[in-house]
This record gives structure tokens, sequence and C-alpha cells, in this order.
């Protein structure tokens, strides 16, 4: 049992550990440029994307504050709508199915004692 590497193979075996070397180097060098590729991928993807988010935000804001400016006119609406819907009975089951029924008025007390 002798575990001496022989002196014939020596030349041999330097060269492919310096082969095994340069590919280790070689494939470490890929793996940098790859993993700068990726990075700066994802970092143009990260700008692009956080000013799309801020043109979509700034719109749903536009879209918030065009909805409150016309709150009063809905609301105005409404108020006509319920209006016809009390001197037009056949509008009424309408105003009913979305919720816009106006609550049936009673007579006051003061109108009945008189």
């Amino acid at each position: 049992m002798n575990d001496t590497i022989s002196t014939t193979n020596s030349p041999d075996l330097t060269q492919q550990v310096a082969a095994l070397q340069r590919q280790v180097f070689l494939l470490l060098m890929a793996l940098i440029i790859v993993t700068a590729t990726v990075v700066f991928y994802l970092g143009c993807q990260t700008v692009f994307t956080s000013h799309d988010y801020a043109g979509v935000r700034n719109s749903d804001m536009l879209v918030i504050q065009q909805y409150s400016r016309n709150a009063l006119e809905i609301q105005t609406f409404e108020k006509q709508l319920i209006s016809y819907g009390q001197t037009h009975p056949d509008f009424q089951p309408i105003l009913r199915q979305y919720g816009l029924m106006a609550a049936p008025t009673a007579p006051s007390s003061a109108a009945s004692a008189q």
C-alpha cells in the first residue's frame, strides 16, 4: 500500500490543476457578469415601475378630487329624482329599487290641530 503519487504523472496533474483553476476563475467572472446584469436590469425595472406607480397614484388622486367636487351635484341630482318621484308615482318603484325613496311625510301635528 504505497500512497505516494508517482512522479511521472506530476506534470500532467499540474496542468490539470491549472486548467481547473482557469475554469473556476472564468466561471466566477461569468457569474459576476451575469449577477451585475440582473442587478442592473432589476434596478431599471424598479425605476420604471416607480414612475408608473407615481403616474397612476396621481391619476387616482385626480379622480377622487373630481368626485369630491361633483358630490354636491350628485346630491342635488338625487334630490331632484326624489321630488320627481313624489309627483310621478310610476317612477317610485325605480327610486325604491336604488334606495332613493324618501320617507313618507306624515302630516304635522300642528296642521292636524287646526
